[in-house]
């Protein structure tokens, strides 16, 4: 893999490096933000920045065709870490909500940027083994990052986890600068937004992809922004506590994205994502009964959720770029914009149902019920689709 294309070790630090700075805030940003909005309101923040990310995402291609990835990468990361000093420096909610609106855009535009890179020095025969290696070496940033965002908040503040997030955006910025400026781009396809649009909801292997991993994304965002708030505010886990559950929570998305992978290569992506989606749903549904201050017990249920969701992702992107080519840029977009798309609608629903249940719990019946549906969409793949 390597030999063939060199450059793909450069990528993939920087894939690192991008989702290890993402991975430091991400489970304390709803925290953060309800300090100065509320519990409630935190969903409409992440409503707006999802607004903001889905309209990004569908113009990138048009950009890209005109300055270039390495460029548009380089502009990227250097807003990104602006943004990230900004969050740790202001206390105003004046300053703080609009930048947490364009960071959140930036986070979606980088993540994009990197997924064409990949796909640029993927080869075909083998882009599960590829995208399995990424998707774990991305893992374990975030493994890494759970172990030491709880012990930072249990000696400092939410601003010292930001500033440290800008940190890795620097390091990240000077990457890119040095290592991945001489990567030529493809050329990339210039169709206008609505017949791209059409001609990708047409193609019934995209669009099944695109229904797949909306899905998995949506059960992401009620994790991501519900479950730290469920644990620290309503079952009274320390900080020092979540990091350590959320350090094993994550350690599947480590170990299984590349035998998964290759696994994909032999004998396709059907039923592998039927048992992703089964063990994700019963899992979840399983937290909804855990009501109790206990540290093992949480971890390894939410442990479980997470090899589905790991099941689960690594056989969405490997399904959907198997269906594409590097000129594609546009579809890479539509497909990644199931993230804002799913934040978006994700906090809106979330934000309703709590509205009418008794208790914030109840949130892990809704989602696990809603996850079944998977097994349905990847029963659809047909056997010989490999």
């Amino acid at each position: 893999m390597f030999k063939d294309s060199p450059k793909l070790k450069k990528i993939f630090l920087a894939g690192f490096l991008l989702s290890f700075h993402v991975a430091l805030t991400a489970y304390i940003n709803s925290s953060f933000l309800s300090s100065f909005v509320g519990e409630s309101w935190v969903s409409v923040i992440y409503i707006f920045g999802a607004a903001f990310s889905i309209s990004a995402l569908l113009f990138i291609p048009r950009i890209l065709s005109m300055v270039g990835n390495h460029k548009f990468l380089l502009w990227s990361v250097g807003l990104g870490a602006a943004a990230l000093i900004s969050l740790s420096m202001f206390s105003s909610p004046w300053i703080i909500l609009p930048v947490f609106v364009i960071y959140l855009t930036l986070n979606s535009i980088t993540f994009f940027l990197l997924d064409e890179l990949v796909e640029i020095f993927s080869k075909n025969s083998g882009i599960g083994k590829t995208r399995g290696f990424y998707l774990a070496i991305v893992s374990l940033a975030w493994v890494i990052a759970q172990s030491i965002f709880g012990k930072i908040l249990n000696s400092s503040s939410f601003n010292t986890l930001y500033f440290a997030a800008f940190c890795v955006m620097a390091a990240l910025w000077m990457i890119v600068f040095f290592y991945l400026k001489e990567i030529p781009d493809p050329k990339y396809d210039k169709e206008k937004i609505l017949p791209t649009l059409k001609k990708f909801f047409k193609n019934k292997n995209l669009f099944r992809a695109y229904k797949i991993n909306f899905l998995l994304q949506f059960f992401y965002t009620w994790m991501v922004i519900y479950t730290p708030i469920y644990l620290h505010a309503h079952l009274g886990f320390s900080w020092g506590e979540i990091g350590t559950i959320f350090t094993i929570m994550l350690t599947p998305f480590v170990f299984m994205p590349l035998p998964l992978g290759k696994y994909s290569d032999k004998i396709g992506e059907r039923t592998i994502l039927i048992l992703g989606f089964l063990l994700i749903s019963f899992a979840t549904l399983f937290l909804f009964f855990i009501q109790q201050h206990e540290l093992w017990i949480w971890a390894l249920a939410l442990f479980a959720t997470r090899v589905g969701a790991a099941t689960v992702e690594t056989m969405s992107d490997v399904y959907f770029f198997k269906h594409i080519n590097p000129e594609n840029a546009e579809f890479i977009g539509i497909y990644r914009n199931t993230v804002p798309v799913a934040y978006a609608i994700g906090p809106l629903v979330a934000f309703s149902v709590l509205l009418f249940v008794p208790s914030f719990n109840y949130l892990y019946i809704i989602l696990g019920t809603f996850m079944l549906f998977g097994i349905y969409l990847a029963s659809t793949i047909e056997k010989n689709d490999i």
